[in-house]
């Protein structure tokens, strides 16, 4: 009675009352729940009538830094080799566990194969993470700056006998689509982002490469402020920038507010799930994304 005591009299100084329907915001969702494990294609294979290990050892001597350590079929393995050695760079292990915990989400995003897909691996160094993905049946382009590391590549693809990708000196701000036959199903922005000094316009160029997903794997800024850290980076080893000059270690929080920014349809990090893992990512000073365009 009271009710409609009140609403007559709003009505009759010209109100309307309207039931509205709650709504509570969007609870936001993973990407992907949990995927199934995958192990790399590790040892690498060899093809038939490839080099001898007389000549892969000879070839691999050649270079005095190598940022992998390699394993092939047969017996036959490399280490690491840097300038500034350490645990983090020189464990053989570390992008055998790096890859059980990122491949398995971008390989869930393609209802679990990558077969016949285009793939963009980014900073490629040597060409483990595009030798990976050709290996589950990617059509893969890798690029990076230092000519002596395209070589490398073109010697791990030379014994694995994968036809299946094509290595190409260049520099990451030069990246375009018009130079690479046009855009990617996925683009890997893998260990590159924090040798670079401009982190947003690096994750909107590798925003303009890809149609489907970005695979991002960073060093991070400790802090839950969204910063950014800047540094000074000389190419003194394998693993550097390419050239002198300020870099840029982002936040997780920060990368967060660039990916807002450059307008992705959707994102999220990647959990630890395991203590099997590198330290650093352990640490919080690493981390990934699968990031959907």
């Amino acid at each position: 009675m009271i009710k409609q005591t009140i609403k007559k009299a709003l009505h009759y100084l010209g109100y309307e009352i309207h039931r509205i329907e709650s709504c509570s915001p969007k609870k936001a969702q993973p990407l992907i729940t949990e995927p199934p494990p995958i192990n790399p294609v590790w040892p690498l294979p060899r093809r038939s009538g490839g080099p001898s290990d007389e000549e892969i050892c000879i070839e691999f001597a050649k270079y005095d830094l190598w940022h992998y350590a390699y394993k092939f079929d047969g017996g036959l393995s490399f280490s690491a080799s840097h300038n500034n050695p350490g645990l983090l760079a020189d464990a053989p292990n570390r992008p055998l566990q790096r890859f059980r915990h990122f491949m398995p989400y971008l390989i869930e995003a393609q209802n679990g194969s990558l077969r016949g897909k285009r793939i963009l691996d980014i900073a490629c160094n040597s060409g483990f993470w595009s030798i990976q993905c050709a290996l589950l049946g990617a059509e893969v382009v890798g690029f990076d700056a230092r000519v002596e590391l395209i070589e490398q590549a073109n010697l791990i693809k030379s014994i694995v006998g994968v036809n299946n990708i094509e290595f190409r000196v260049l520099d990451f701000w030069d990246l375009s689509p018009q130079f690479l036959g046009g855009t990617f199903d996925i683009v890997l922005n893998l260990g590159i982002l924090y040798h670079l000094p401009k982190p947003l316009k690096a994750l909107q160029l590798t925003k303009s490469m890809a149609r489907e997903y970005i695979l991002l794997d960073t060093v991070v800024y400790p802090s839950n402020d969204s910063v950014i850290k800047l540094h000074w980076e000389e190419p003194n080893d394998i693993r550097s920038a390419s050239s002198s000059g300020i870099v840029a270690n982002p936040s997780k929080s920060s990368i967060d507010l660039m990916l807002k920014h450059i307008g992705v349809a959707d994102w999220f990090e990647i959990p630890i799930r395991t203590t099997d893992m590198p330290r650093d990512y352990l640490d919080h000073r690493r981390a990934s994304w699968l990031i959907k365009i």
